[in-house]
């Protein structure tokens, strides 16, 4: 099953939608109800299913403000999705920027599991040349 391009800009605008809104329940909505997020490769158990996710999203949004969050060039492999992103935010009123890669599995228009790896720099930096493409 391949998901289409459509699916997954809906799915990336909402997600973008969920960080600048700080919008927990939408983090929530935008995985199945057994989905697993990892937010680290050194994270030893993902966070799986609603209740886990949310509880995450709520301890990393603590104190953000600000978030201005957007996407490369979605890379799609049948229901496999790989995109970088760049988001500047405040976190307790200190500028941050943090850049990243999902690699995302979607069933339907959610997706069942969410792999991320990012870095954190102090500031608001812009991305390089050539970033998200």
């Amino acid at each position: 099953m391949s998901v289409s391009v459509e699916v997954v800009d809906a799915w990336l605008a909402e997600f973008g939608r969920v960080w600048r809104e700080a919008d927990v329940p939408g983090a929530v909505a935008v995985m199945t109800e057994d989905g697993s997020y990892r937010n680290s490769p050194f994270l030893e158990q993902p966070y799986v299913g609603h209740r886990a996710i949310a509880g995450f999203w709520e301890a990393a949004l603590e104190g953000v403000s600000d978030v201005d969050f957007r996407y490369g060039v979605p890379v799609i492999d049948g229901d496999r999705v790989g995109v970088e992103w760049w988001a500047t935010l405040r976190s307790n009123g200190e500028p941050f920027t943090l850049a990243g890669n999902f690699l995302l599995t979607f069933e339907g228009d959610r997706v069942a599991d969410l792999r991320e790896s990012f870095v954190k720099q102090a500031g608001a930096l812009e991305p390089h040349e050539g970033w998200g493409l």
